[in-house]
């Protein structure tokens, strides 16, 4: 496990073409819309998606290249087992994909005494199923664009922070983490690179929302336990944007965790 707060010469570092196409979801708010306009500002074209359209489109009206920042719509809990398909749509429609960001996400703060299957199944639906499923389409080598190409998991650092009330969150992104060590070597011989980013709080509406959960004691107590301060979604999208790009060609297999010193 690779433990670092940031990188601050990661978007110096990366770069990318137009025939880079990077498909992003969780695009129209926090760390997806940051990934999406930050590797557009860097040469990408930028496949968004994300489930409000209006989101998207103003997401695209501030790019850095409108014409290279391509909406697309869809819930990904709807219709889940065909995404597949959905990504090979998006290969016959705009070309070959390099890059894959699923950062779509929900966290759930649920203690064992709530613990229900409707909840635990929709976190895992969302967190682990969604994304895996997008790998399956992406990792097809006719929607690919072949070596170089890099898969970028969310996970979160409560994978691995033992939180009271987190155990359905924190056990689903370990099982993202877990499914992304495993696929870096099943995808290492299409030289397809898997990597994964575990952040801690960053400044997001879901990220706000955790917060607002907490009692003012709590949230006071959480907010101290960062040295450097809670993350911006332009933190975690450096460090996204060069895993992606050329630039991390031989890193694979590996979790980023950034939270500010947290843990």
């Amino acid at each position: 496990m690779i433990c670092m707060r940031c990188s601050a010469q990661a978007e110096s570092l990366a770069a990318f073409t137009r025939e880079n196409r990077i498909l992003v979801t969780g695009a129209s708010s926090g760390i997806g819309r940051a990934i999406a306009l930050l590797c557009n500002r860097l040469g990408a074209t930028t496949i968004a998606g994300g489930r409000s359209r209006e989101k998207l489109e103003a997401a695209k009206a501030e790019s850095a290249a409108p014409e290279h920042f391509c909406v697309e719509p869809r819930d990904l809990l709807e219709d889940t087992e065909n995404l597949p398909l959905w990504v090979k749509s998006l290969r016959e429609k705009y070309g070959r994909l390099s890059g894959l960001a699923p950062c779509a996400g929900e966290a759930s703060v649920v203690p064992l005494r709530e613990y229900d299957l409707a909840t635990a199944r929709r976190c895992y639906d969302i967190n682990v199923h969604v994304p895996l499923l997008l790998a399956r389409g992406f990792a097809d080598r006719r929607n690919n664009a072949g070596a170089g190409a890099s898969i970028l998991f969310m996970a979160s650092a409560a994978a691995t922070a033992d939180e009271p009330g987190l155990c359905v969150y924190g056990a689903a992104k370990g099982a993202l983490l877990t499914a992304m060590r495993v696929l870096a070597k099943e995808l290492g011989p299409q030289r397809i690179r898997v990597n994964a980013l575990a952040p801690g709080i960053v400044r997001t509406p879901m990220g706000e929302a955790f917060l607002h959960f907490l009692d003012d004691e709590a949230r006071e107590k959480e907010l101290a336990a960062y040295p450097f301060g809670l993350g911006e979604p332009e933190d975690v999208a450096n460090m996204a944007a060069f895993l992606l790009s050329a630039a991390a060609k031989w890193i694979t297999g590996q979790v980023v965790v950034m939270d500010g010193g947290r843990y």
